[in-house]
């Protein structure tokens, strides 16, 4: 089954499947994690920095409300230790390679600022003095919403927050009705956000599932399912660059459908469609390896890659393709040249000279197919690459 395929049906599976827990299948949530990890990192880099200015910013009012021991504590916790952690943070979303482990460093350096925060205002409060517990409200929405973390990983951010929270005021702070009020907003605070949080991923989810089925359609021919003209063009260029790179040969075979207007005329174009699915398929069964590849170059016209495959397979391969449609024996009474649907091909084959004759190949195979036609059809020449007019062989 051609690559895209499997990934279109890969996306679609786990679209009908579902995810409320938002999990997708082993492969396909690595895959997503990935692209979730890049896709924030720029959006990481900007909370980091806002942080470091309101905490910066926070500091002169704050100190305006507290003073000696809580504001020495202060001190060290918000300026001598939050600010360089983020500041380390920050270089870390320049390390491409770490990116992956970004979510877990957040993970724990929030952590460590909502405890933190948590035993500043719980001190400051057991001095006498005011301390604003609505910051935890910002880290709050800071975890679920900017610090790059998935829904997951940041509600047990936030349970671990709470909680300090709560077990510290009701061991070191006089329990009052103002508590409990505090305990509602802190409650109501993490309500919202996780609601919120849980609805963007799971749209986030559906989104990325959906672009993934749009790009692996955009590859495809809409009736054999096989690589479109741009998806061949794509695949071409980058095993050309790599068979040259890596000196290893490329073997592409160009096929035409012979004399297709004469079976449409006879049989009518949607069962002139249903032959060239069915060509599609027997082409397929051909392609073996990771990269080789089938595709539909234009109307009945296709086209095969081998990579890495030894130039005197090269023949074998020609006699398997065609036999391959010979065994579809399906009927073609106005054919010239046989009684069924046959096949003309031009077939080349060798190590790519230079990384940029993408062009050069497929001119080469065209005019090894247009030789075929005028030879009589029901036939593949074969030629090296980079050859004018030796043919190699001819496989009838």
């Amino acid at each position: 089954m051609p690559e895209f395929n499997q990934d279109l049906q890969k996306y679609n599976r786990q679209l009908k499947k579902g995810f409320n827990g938002l999990r997708f299948n082993a492969g396909l949530e690595a895959e997503f994690r990935t692209f979730f990890y890049a896709r924030n990192v720029v959006k990481q880099r900007g909370a980091i920095i806002v942080g470091i200015i309101l905490l910066l910013g926070l500091v002169p009012i704050d100190l305006r409300l507290i003073d000696g021991e809580a504001a020495h504590f202060y001190l060290l916790i918000r300026v001598w230790i939050t600010v360089p952690l983020l500041l380390v943070a920050l270089a870390f979303t320049f390390r491409t390679s770490q990116q992956h482990y970004f979510s877990l460093f957040s993970f724990f350096i929030i952590i460590f600022i909502g405890i933190t925060t948590n035993i500043q205002v719980v001190y400051t409060m057991g001095l006498g003095q005011f301390a604003a517990y609505e910051g935890l409200m910002l880290i709050i929405m800071v975890a679920f919403f900017l610090g790059g973390m998935l829904f997951r990983q940041s509600l047990a951010c936030i349970i671990i927050i709470s909680l300090s929270y709560l077990i510290m005021s009701e061991l070191y702070l006089s329990t009052s009705s103002y508590s409990f009020h505090r305990y509602y907003f802190l409650f109501a605070t993490c309500l919202i956000g996780g609601v919120s949080a849980y609805t963007l991923e799971y749209q986030l989810r559906i989104s990325y599932l959906q672009r993934g089925a749009l790009r692996s359609l955009a590859k495809t021919d809409p009736l054999t399912g096989l690589y479109n003209r741009g998806a061949i063009a794509d695949k071409l260029n980058h095993l050309v660059e790599y068979g040259h790179r890596e000196q290893k040969p490329i073997t592409l075979l160009m096929i035409d459908v012979d004399y297709f207007k004469n079976y449409n005329d006879c049989y009518g174009h949607i069962q002139g469609d249903t032959c060239l699915v069915s060509v599609a398929q027997a082409l397929i069964k051909n392609c073996k390896r990771p990269l080789d590849f089938a595709g539909r170059y234009g109307g009945e016209e296709f086209l095969i890659m081998w990579f890495d495959a030894q130039p005197n397979e090269a023949k074998t391969f020609a006699e398997k393709t065609k036999a391959t449609l010979d065994r579809l024996n399906i009927p073609h009474a106005n054919s010239e040249v046989a009684t069924h649907v046959t096949i003309s091909g031009g077939m080349i084959t060798g190590v790519p000279d230079r990384p940029d004759i993408q062009a050069a190949i497929l001119h080469q195979a065209d005019q090894c197919l247009y030789r075929a036609k005028e030879s009589g059809r029901n036939r593949i020449i074969i030629q090296e690459v980079g050859e004018d007019h030796s043919i190699s062989s001819v496989v009838k």
